[in-house]
């Protein structure tokens, strides 16, 4: 038997598979830009309007347009809410729907940039120097799901991804097994913890211990299971910028950005099966006084994974005043050179009637380091100015994930071990697309309403092949060599990121400034499965394949943020 793998969308299959994939290159590049609680109500539309510390990130010529010092530190919450319905074989609605949330405080902005006059009435006017931490992305959201299901079971898919191996690389009798085995820790785990009831050497194939084996046949879910899965992920990507400019006559600002992101991911994955009736499902187990008969009464299974992320990139921008009220703005970004260190754990325990066969298991915490190239970005933007009125803006981004590869930290001249994931990085990851724009309008020298919208268009792309059957990218890495030749006719998911943000500003006759934002960022629909499809078979012993659950989540966050400053 194998595993018949289903491609899902951004969320993935159940994250057992390492960070080392299209999806999380994507993730750990994309940047959620907040800034200041100006630049987040205008809808980060600040490419060609700068003066704001938050527009520093977007186009570093931003810090030459002021024409004065400032300093400015920006608090906020972030609300993440998710809606997850069960559906048990991938379409079919059968359990019910969970909105859980998240709430976190964090610091998205902080900011000193100080302006030198130089004295001259013509060139070099001011130049700038400055520091500025903003924060490019949000990684904190929770997503419970539940569901009743008697056809498929987390168990008996972790069971047959043991076939091949024997029961001592698995762990019997072999206290090494981690190690010293090519066996995935999530399968040493289960049967290390007796998740994995029984081997058949003759027909080499393990059963779960949610499964029923009859005599001749094949294993089977004998019952109704009640499945849980819970998904925690926290962290954040701020943006260290160290930050020079120049004011050309007051027409013309340069600006160059020397970026040093980090970043925290935590993910968190908990998984439980339960029989409604443990009676229907029998074990027997083999001890050196006999057999021993007893019930299955639960399992779980939890996965954890931490990301560290540090890297560095440069920006180059340029605004220019080519009228009075009419300003240009363009900037680009090279690609980030990133170091990630990937830390990761699986545990799984087991319940039974017979207590004496409750097990639990603890794998040792894996490490290792290895390097990402991110994508080069450009940032294009507009903006006409109504005397002291205010102003409206429009931004444009283009981001090419295709240039996405990931390398060992210490690269050698054999074998690449990353190649199949690389290939798979420039064949499915395209060009995203990001429109971006802002209103501000001042009603007294004092106060100023804004507005914005921006939206966010997936870099994901698929193909068909001869036959007009879809190729996505999971597919594409578990069948590589017999999909490469088979691509045809790319084209892009239509999913869209769209956010709606507003705000006011009071800026004193003296230094002080406040200013207030919030925003409501909605993601597209995604779906997640707790565990593959597998080859599956009912009472008769006839194989049905039924898919395994998905669960289907709609996400939004709202953000409000307040930014204190002072011009100097």
């Amino acid at each position: 038997m194998k595993r018949i793998f289903v491609a899902l969308a951004i969320l993935g299959v159940a994250a057992s598979a390492s960070a080392q994939n299209m999806y999380d290159a994507m993730m750990f590049s994309e940047n959620n830009y907040y800034g200041t609680a100006r630049s987040m109500a205008l809808g980060n539309a600040m490419t060609a309007v700068g003066g704001d510390l938050g527009s520093i990130g977007l186009n570093p010529a931003g810090s030459a347009v002021a024409g004065y010092s400032q300093i400015t530190m920006t608090p906020g919450l972030s609300f993440s809410n998710m809606t997850s319905t069960y559906a048990q074989f991938g379409t079919d609605v059968q359990g019910s729907s969970e909105t859980t949330g998240k709430t976190r405080f964090g610091l998205p902005n902080i900011g000193y940039v100080e302006n030198f006059e130089t004295g001259n009435s013509w060139g070099v006017k001011s130049f700038t120097f400055g520091l500025v931490s903003n924060r490019t992305a949000n990684y904190n959201q929770r997503f419970v799901g539940y569901g009743n299901n008697q056809y498929t079971s987390r168990f008996g898919e972790i069971a047959v991804a043991g076939t091949g191996y024997t029961p001592y690389d698995l762990g019997l009798g072999n206290n090494d097994a981690y190690y010293d085995s090519t066996a995935p820790w999530d399968v040493i785990a289960a049967y290390r913890a007796n998740l994995i009831s029984g081997y058949d050497s003759t027909n080499n194939y393990y059963a779960g211990s949610t499964e029923f084996v009859p005599k001749d046949g094949m294993p089977y879910v004998p019952g109704e299971l009640k499945q849980v899965v819970d998904v925690l992920s926290s962290g954040s990507k701020q943006d260290i910028i160290v930050n020079f400019g120049l004011n050309m006559d007051d027409k013309l600002f340069l600006g160059l950005n020397v970026g040093i992101p980090t970043a925290s991911y935590r993910y968190n994955e908990f998984y439980s099966e339960t029989p409604a009736n443990p009676d229907l499902f029998p074990i027997t187990f083999t001890t050196d006084g006999g057999e021993v008969e007893t019930n299955f009464k639960g399992g779980t299974m939890e996965y954890e994974r931490t990301n560290d992320i540090d890297g560095i990139y440069a920006k180059f921008g340029v605004i220019y005043l080519p009228t009075k009220n009419l300003r240009l703005g363009a900037a680009i970004q090279t690609p980030t050179a990133y170091t990630i260190r990937e830390m990761w754990q699986w545990s799984a325990a087991s319940t039974y009637g017979n207590s004496s066969f409750n097990s639990s298991d603890l794998s040792p915490l894996g490490d290792y380091t290895y390097c990402l190239r991110s994508p080069y970005i450009a940032n294009f933007g507009v903006a006409y100015t109504f005397g002291g009125r205010g102003f409206i803006s429009a931004d444009y981004e283009l981001t090419d994930y295709s240039v996405m590869r990931f390398s060992e930290l210490h690269e050698d001249f054999g074998d690449d071990y990353f190649y199949y994931t690389n290939e798979c990085n420039r064949l499915f990851a395209g060009v995203s697309h990001s429109l971006r724009l802002g209103l501000e309008y001042r009603l007294t020298p004092e106060f100023a309403v804004r507005a914005g919208y921006s939206l966010l268009t997936s870099p994901e792309k698929h193909y068909t092949n001869a036959s007009g059957q879809e190729i996505n990218a999971s597919m594409f890495v578990d069948n590589f060599d017999d999909l490469r030749g088979e691509l045809r006719n790319a084209s892009y998911y239509q999913d869209r990121t769209d956010a709606v943000s507003f705000g006011i500003g009071y800026s004193s006759p003296g230094s002080f400034f406040m200013d207030l934002a919030a925003r409501r960022t909605n993601y597209p629909d995604s779906n997640f499965a707790p565990y593959y499809d597998y080859e599956n078979f009912d009472a008769q012993g006839v194989q049905k394949n039924y898919a395994s659950p998905r669960l289907l989540n709609t996400r939004n966050i709202w953000d409000v943020v307040m930014t204190l400053g002072f011009r100097f």
